[in-house]
């Protein structure tokens, strides 16, 4: 913190009409954000303020409405009070209500030269400090950098997470899904050219010519969803198939992109159909095992003997929030969500679609350019490969790759926070390299 000037009359600022605007609105019924989030968000703001803006915080008050009231000393300008409504009020605004997504990214404070191991170790202290629960792993240019957890696995629990707790990764599931139909082209089982109408049966003629590339990269025209009760409703697979087909394209096919999971289940029936197999089964076989990545499955597989399992914390609750516990997905899941996996377990998965466990030279090119290479973002020099996922019960995983330097960052978190995975890991990769990452939508 910067000295006082007591001879510097501080500047009152009083700043709430903006927090309103971003909070959604200033009536009775506002968010009322809980002590402990008031709490983080004045270090986020102070953090903000004092580091970013170099300008003394002499007082601060933020209620749980999200109305700030503040006095600046050392710095103040008025530009610097514009850049503290601009940059730090966004900023706390997810704190305060994390259901908003209104987190902003900052520049890290090393920006220019890549960052050391104090660091990225005083970086992931902050963000515990701020709700960041969970686990995190990174590789910088192929050397081991970091690998720890924080907070408890549950809450009340004694046991902090460490990068074999297992978590609940959502969407995670769709590349997975995506690297295995890649494989059955490997195989000769099919081409990512051929349409619907031949795969399928009965086709109605409104989706008859959607090829099968245009529903990996989103572009067929389906639906976000097939279901109407969320991630846990019951339904199998001829059900969700009629549900999907019986969909009206949002789009003709391949002239947008919009995203679906319910593509991604219709890619796991069409796994079953051309394999014989239980998708499941499929995806341990040619992915998990030749990868190594022996914590990873799907709800209910019983696989997590040790208990080494993050339980997730949110308003949203079903059964104990544990994912080991969760009933197996049904079709309403299957091929888009259900993975339960740990951070190791995910570094594996990216290091296997960069190297040769999985994938022929030819199969993996097509992969990375035909699929991966939609989730790129920029981070200086450096083109990134992101794929994130989450869910309503507090988990959230993202995994960020640098494919021309051998760099992985993967992150998991079960609690609802700005401070969550996603947040977190962009920020760790930011410091390792020096550089702001320059962000795409996430899938």
């Amino acid at each position: 913190m910067a000295p006082s000037l007591l001879s510097e009359r501080p500047a009152r600022f009083l700043a709430s009409a903006l927090l309103c605007v971003v909070l959604t609105a200033c009536g009775a019924d506002d968010p009322t954000a809980s002590p402990q989030a008031t709490e983080r968000a004045k270090l986020i703001y102070t953090e903000c303020v004092e580091e970013e803006l170099g300008m003394e915080v002499v007082s601060l008050d933020i209620s749980p409405e999200g109305d700030i009231d503040v006095q600046f000393g050392q710095g103040y300008s008025e530009e610097n009070a514009r850049r503290a409504v601009e940059i730090c009020e966004q900023r706390i605004a997810s704190v305060l209500d994390p259901q908003s997504g209104t987190a902003v990214l900052g520049p890290p404070p090393n920006l220019g030269r890549p960052g050391n191991d104090q660091e990225l170790s005083r970086l992931l202290d902050a963000r515990a400090r701020l709700g960041f629960e969970g686990a995190i792993i990174a590789e910088f240019q192929g050397i081991p950098r970091l690998a720890a957890g924080y907070g408890a696995r549950a809450q009340g629990s004694p046991a902090a997470p460490d990068p074999d707790t297992v978590f609940d990764c959502g969407s995670i599931m769709k590349p997975i899904t995506a690297a295995t139909l890649f494989l059955l082209e490997q195989d000769g089982l099919l081409s990512r050219d051929q349409t619907l109408a031949e795969l399928f049966d009965g086709v109605p003629p409104r989706w008859r010519t959607v090829t099968i590339q245009q529903v990996l990269t989103h572009s067929a025209g389906f639906d976000a969803y097939h279901d109407t009760e969320g991630d846990f409703e019951q339904m199998d697979q001829a059900t969700a198939l009629a549900r999907i087909f019986g969909q009206e394209p949002r789009f003709a096919p391949g002239t947008d992109s919009e995203y679906s999971n319910s593509g991604f289940t219709l890619l796991a029936a069409l796994i079953e159909d051309l394999t014989g197999d239980d998708y499941r089964d499929v995806v341990r076989t040619r992915v998990f095992e030749p990868l190594g990545m022996t914590r990873s499955g799907f709800y209910s597989d019983g696989i997590w003997q040790d208990d080494n399992v993050a339980i997730g914390r949110n308003d949203a609750v079903y059964q104990r929030n544990n994912p080991a516990e969760w009933p197996a997905p049904s079709w309403a899941l299957v091929g888009n969500g259900g993975l339960v996996s740990s951070v190791r377990d995910l570094l594996a998965l990216a290091k296997g679609f960069e190297g040769e466990a999985l994938f022929e030279p030819t199969t993996r090119a097509a992969f990375h350019h035909d699929y991966l290479a939609r989730t790129t973002a920029s981070l200086g020099a450096h083109a990134v490969i992101g794929y994130a996922g989450a869910n309503d019960y507090g988990f959230r995983a993202v995994v960020l790759q640098v494919p021309q330097d051998s760099t992985f960052v993967v992150a998991a978190s079960h609690v609802l926070s700005a401070a969550h995975a996603e947040i977190v890991g962009f920020e760790a990769l930011q410091l390792l390299y020096g550089e702001v990452l320059e962000l795409p939508a996430m899938e």
